[in-house]
This record gives C-alpha cells, sequence and structure tokens, in this order.
C-alpha cells in the first residue's frame, strides 16, 4: 500500500455527454506529478451504474466513447502509479429502475438512501438478491481484463432489509422477519456471504489483490467483520460530516488489528464532489500529517470532472500535501504505536454490552 494516494471520484450521469472527451494521457500524468501521488483510485463503475470501459458485464456510459479505465491505468502504470480500481457495489442507479424487487426494503417496504423513485437520489441494493451475481461479474470482468492493484467496492456493510428475498430467507429458516434480532442476524450473514464471494472471485484471477469493503466508517468493537479486508481505509473527511475527532478515534482502534491502513480525508472545502471548493492548503497538510502520526497512509478524495480534464488547482493543493508525506514517509513505514493510554469507544462499549449484558463471539 502506498503513502500518497488520490480517491478519484467518477460520479456521471448518462444526462452528461461528452464524457472523457478532454482526457489527456500527459495531462493526466502532469497532474499526478504535480500532485506527488503514488496511487490513483480509478473508476470501473459508479453510483450511477455505468461502466468506463467496453464491458460485457455491465454497460459503458451512453456519453462515452472510448476505453476510459484502461488508458487511465496505461497513463499511471507508466510513471510508477498504482491503480485500485473502484466500483460501486451498494449502489447502481441504472439496475435499481429495472429491478426494484432487489433493492433492501425496511418494514414499511420503503428503500434505502431515499424511500421511494419520486425523491431525488440513490437507492441501495439487497446483496441476498440476484443482484450478487451481476456485481461478481462485473468484479471478475474488471479483475481479469484490466491491471487492477487492487479493488474498492463501496457502500456496503450489514443492513436490515425485509426485501421479499430476505422475508423468505427467513421463513425458511423458521424465523419471524417481524423480530429484529433475527433481520439483523440475516443482514450480517449475508454481508458475510457476499464477502466471501468477492474474495473468491477476485482469487480465481489474482490470488491474494487486496480488496477493501467502504462504508464510510470503522464500526468499531466488531474485529470479525474487519477481516474480510485486505487492509482499511478510513473514510474521514473532517469538514464533510465526520468532524475532527472522528479519525484519530478510528485510527486507535485500527492500530490494535494488525492491518495496514490509510486516513481519506478530501481536497474539497465541504465534502465528495463540491467541484467549487478548495480546501485551505494548511487543512490538507494537516490532514496528511494527522494520518502519518496516527502510523496511517494517507488518500485524498477528488472528483473527476465529467469531461476527464484534471483540475490543475487540486492538484497544487493536494501537492502540498503530499510533497511532504514524500519527504517523511521513509520514517513511516512499518511502524508500531507506543500510546500507553486506552481510549473507551461508546461504540464498541454498546457492540460488547447492549442493554448491558454481554454479547457471545468475538466482539471487541
Amino acid at each position: 500500500m502506498r503513502f500518497r494516494q488520490v480517491h478519484l471520484d467518477f460520479h456521471t450521469s448518462e444526462a452528461i455527454p461528452g464524457i472523457g472527451q478532454a482526457f489527456s494521457k500527459s495531462q493526466f500524468q502532469s497532474m499526478l506529478r504535480s500532485g506527488h501521488v503514488d496511487s490513483v483510485t480509478v473508476f470501473s463503475k459508479c453510483h450511477h451504474g455505468w461502466a468506463y470501459h467496453p464491458s460485457d458485464a455491465n454497460e459503458i456510459h451512453p456519453g462515452l466513447s472510448f476505453d476510459l479505465l484502461g488508458e487511465m491505468i496505461e497513463a499511471a502504470h507508466e510513471i510508477g502509479v498504482k491503480t485500485p480500481v473502484y466500483l460501486s457495489a451498494g449502489l447502481d442507479e441504472k439496475l435499481a429502475r429495472r429491478h426494484p424487487e432487489w433493492l433492501i426494503r425496511d418494514a414499511e417496504d420503503r428503500t434505502r438512501w431515499v424511500k421511494d423513485f419520486m425523491t431525488p437520489g440513490y437507492h441501495e441494493f439487497c446483496l441476498n438478491t440476484p443482484y450478487l451475481d451481476i456485481l461478481l461479474a462485473q468484479i471478475h470482468e474488471a479483475v481479469s481484463r484490466y491491471e487492477a492493484d487492487g479493488i474498492f467496492l463501496d457502500i456496503v456493510g450489514v443492513r436490515k432489509c425485509r426485501c421479499q428475498y430476505c422475508v423468505a430467507a427467513l421463513r425458511a429458516a423458521g424465523r419471524d422477519p417481524r423480530d429484529e434480532a433475527a433481520v439483523i442476524a440475516l443482514g450480517e450473514q449475508t454481508y458475510l456471504n457476499y464477502a466471501r464471494r468477492v474474495r473468491e472471485t477476485i482469487d480465481a484471477v489474482k490470488p491474494g489483490l487486496p480488496v477493501y469493503h467502504n462504508n464510510g466508517h470503522q464500526q468499531r468493537g466488531r474485529r470479525d467483520l474487519v477481516q474480510v479486508n485486505s487492509h482499511l481505509e478510513l473514510e474521514s473527511l473532517p469538514t464533510g460530516g465526520w468532524g475532527y475527532d472522528h479519525f484519530p478515534l478510528s485510527a486507535r482502534y485500527a492500530q490494535t488489528l494488525g492491518m495496514e491502513f490509510l486516513g481519506m480525508t478530501g481536497k474539497f472545502h465541504t465534502s465528495w464532489g463540491e467541484f467549487g471548493g478548495y480546501k485551505h492548503p494548511n487543512a490538507l497538510r494537516f490532514e496528511a500529517a494527522l494520518s502519518l502520526a496516527h502510523g496511517a497512509r494517507c488518500s485524498i478524495g477528488d472528483q473527476l470532472h465529467p469531461s476527464g480534464w484534471m483540475d490543475e488547482a487540486t492538484y497544487a493543493l493536494i501537492g502540498a500535501a503530499y510533497s511532504e508525506v514524500e519527504a517523511k514517509e521513509e520514517w513511516c513505514s512499518g511502524v508500531t504505536s507506543v500510546a500507553d493510554i486506552a481510549v473507551l469507544s461508546l461504540e464498541a462499549a454498546r457492540e460488547a454490552c447492549p442493554g448491558g449484558q454481554a454479547r457471545r463471539g468475538e466482539r471487541n
């Protein structure tokens, strides 16, 4: 895992034409160099459900006329930059409208993220439905056709679901779909089955390729769930809703897990996808230094313009922080925390003793 990663979001609606038309190999490489970037997460599939490459397992974005993913990987590898590949796992708005029966449902049959299809927004899939096989085919295609240096799967985790597939599974097991504990247990079973099948799918092509399942927050108190990842990417944009207290607590927990991890912030003044906002360079320098101080590597979120043109101001901003990381990283690899104070996490305590009663199994 590299020290200076950029998470290059690219969520583009089918209503946007000319996708990638301004992409330039030389400009892409120039911006990565300007930003002192040594790893960039590039997109196979976004929240809207489109592929950014020719695809048999999916459909290429209707506004894209070439293999953008392939060209990005080739350009990055040519200058020694790694390329983990992103797929939106929980969201696929194109497919959600074709198969609404595969979406997560609550007890009132409302969908997750937005409650219905008349409200603007995304809708999250249940991984206990036929959607899982489609997702696995998309992952297999990305791993087998491209030189991915890892797989990043977004919007996944343990979910409570009462779609008809989950209701049928509960009833077949003799459980009551109105029983909250039974629904939660099925959600954990569904997530672990998904993670196992993802690992099997990737290992059939490239054994041991790094994979991370992102849920926007690393749940503290569930080591059994965290082990499905090869490493951790602690998403924590201080100004995007996480706050400045979030990363140190998550990092302190991650230090005890024996896994490599990185801290993911963003270049945005506020949160993801804010094209017009630029964080003050001192803030980004502080956040990168905070990651190093906690034994983490660094990731900075950016959003690629639909045209494919990399923003020069953004990579000057990122470079201000990553030039400092580059100078220090030689002394930050293979480090061990020497903290002699424990941090009590209310989240982990609730997980261990809900209602004051200890739970069985490994929960700490």
